[in-house]
């Protein structure tokens, strides 16, 4: 029941852009952030919005977008972690419309030491 409560409040805040995203990693073309005042750590999990944001604009279905925001939610003890959904933004850093949704929850993976996601961890994990 609290992990539902936890996973409403952070869906309900979804395009509630952020000023404070911190760079945790950089992907190719794409710079990761992670927003450390949306970040709830409870019994060992952590929840955090991952975003990426594109250096250039992207299409799905013929719409435009120049960001992914990924809700997130991290095993801390286990090392894993899942994509709750996925929110594809109209602008950078999160911004303008929601161009498509995908609310299907992700399959648990482990998280590899060295990549992104460890970086993305270990920021989500921190006390």
């Amino acid at each position: 029941m609290k992990k539902l409560l936890l996973l409403v409040l952070l869906c309900a805040s979804a395009l509630a852009q952020a000023k404070d995203w911190e760079r945790y990693a950089q992907s190719g073309d794409t710079a990761l952030y992670y927003d450390k005042f949306r970040r709830v750590i409870m019994s060992g999990m952590a929840f955090v919005w991952d975003l990426h944001d594109l250096d250039r604009q992207a299409e799905q279905d013929g719409k435009a977008f120049r960001s992914v925001l990924y809700p997130t939610e991290v095993n801390c003890r286990t090392v894993q972690k899942r994509v709750l959904s996925s929110h594809k933004m109209s602008g950078p850093m999160g911004s303008g419309e929601t161009v498509a949704e995908d609310t299907m929850v992700g399959a648990w993976t482990d998280v590899q030491p060295g990549t992104p996601d460890d970086r993305l961890m270990a920021a989500a994990c921190r006390p």
